[in-house]
């Protein structure tokens, strides 16, 4: 294998496919990245198993050839090398870096070794096996950010680590949870899918989210081309010269649908902003006690509280609009600026019908998206 390319080109293959790279792998092989030379573009790929990644660089192929790097190394390398070319040389079991006065060899592995990632734009799966659709990049980014941070992070109950996907007629939902909190989006596609309930890792959206925005402005219109494999179970996400490979999580997603309150006794819309900041200023006592942070109405006020016994206590007091009857909920404070995170829209709302309740969150004048936090239990509730 011999080709040669540009350091900004190949540092950016580089930082994109070792992101998923774990550091705690039992298999030395998957601490490496795979370079392949093909005509006229450099394809890198990388895999942890349950994510892989799969990029295509321009490049100039003098000698065809595959070949595995150590990922931390090569990548913390390259992103050092000035601008300019770059010749990548294979001789045996290592390969050569010169770029200019620089100079480096680097160990690797046989690309035999290393798992296959399956691609779209390679061949490498039967479309017969396919379900395609497409989604607007934008909204897409907005789904993410909408949903993904309601996904478990422990992996005690893995189910709850991904994004249940499902299709209703030309609607798709998107809904995660992690036992405590629960987000839900909705979508309109131009045409039914009719596909089967999916459960997706959260990370995996997560990631594909991160290369978009990466890739600088986003044109009007542009598309993610979204592909479910049926065998073995994994869904592709094709982006301009990346793909996104990740495989289905197997298990049975909970049944929200029983906990999504149709509406409260009490309504009430809410600055973002100013509830933003009171949370921030509440939550230095609350980490002290609890993560808890009181929400309290009364008349046309909501007061956001915290108290902690080795600090002290705190109270902000914010106009809102109202319906309903008083009432006092306490959250988790970190629930809460995770909701308020989630959207760029400058008033939300939320209902509840008691201390004891749900609390139904949702962005003003979007249909699409709800959110569900369980209150917590104080003392005197």
């Amino acid at each position: 294998m011999q080709v040669s390319i540009l350091q900004e080109n190949l540092n950016k293959g580089f930082s994109i496919t070792s992101r998923i790279i774990s550091s705690k792998t039992i298999l030395p092989i998957l601490s490496n990245i795979l370079i392949s030379a093909e005509e006229g573009k450099l394809k890198l790929t990388a895999t942890n198993l349950e994510i892989g990644i799969n990029i295509w660089l321009p490049a100039k192929k003098e000698k065809a050839g595959k070949f595995t790097v150590p990922a931390k190394d090569i990548t913390e390398f390259v992103s050092s090398l000035p601008a300019g070319k770059i010749e990548l040389k294979k001789h045996q079991e290592k390969i050569q870096l010169i770029s200019g006065a620089y100079k480096a060899v680097f160990n690797g592995m046989s690309a035999a070794e290393f798992p296959n990632v399956p691609s779209l734009k390679d061949k490498t799966i039967s479309f017969k096996s396919l379900k395609k659709f497409e989604i607007d990049v934008k909204e897409f980014i907005n789904i993410v950010n909408n949903v993904c941070f309601a996904a478990a992070i422990d992996e005690t109950r893995l189910v709850l680590t991904g994004v249940r996907l499902k299709s209703v007629g030309k609607e798709i939902q998107f809904a995660a949870t992690d036992g405590y909190r629960l987000s839900l989006k909705k979508i309109k596609l131009d045409k039914e899918i009719n596909i089967p309930i999916l459960i997706i890792p959260a990370r995996a959206l997560v990631e594909v989210a991160r290369i978009i925005k990466g890739e600088g402005e986003i044109k009007e219109g542009k598309k993610l081309q979204i592909v479910i494999v049926k065998e073995p179970k994994q869904i592709i996400f094709s982006f301009n010269n990346i793909e996104v490979v990740a495989r289905m999580i197997e298990g049975e997603f909970p049944d929200f649908t029983k906990i999504i309150p149709e509406k409260g006794n009490t309504k009430m819309v809410i600055d973002k902003e100013s509830f933003n900041k009171a949370v921030k200023t509440s939550s230095i006592f609350a980490r002290r006690s609890a993560n808890i942070i009181k929400l309290k109405i009364k008349g046309s006020k909501l007061k956001v509280m915290a108290n902690a016994s080795e600090v002290g206590e705190n109270e902000v007091e914010l106009p809102v609009k109202v319906q309903g009857k008083e009432v006092q909920i306490a959250f988790n404070y970190r629930f809460l600026q995770d909701f308020v995170s989630s959207f760029d829209k400058e008033l939300f709302v939320l209902e509840t019908s008691g201390p004891l309740k749900p609390g139904l969150f949702k962005v003003e004048k979007d249909p699409s998206f709800l959110h569900i936090i369980m209150p917590v239990r104080l003392q005197e509730s």
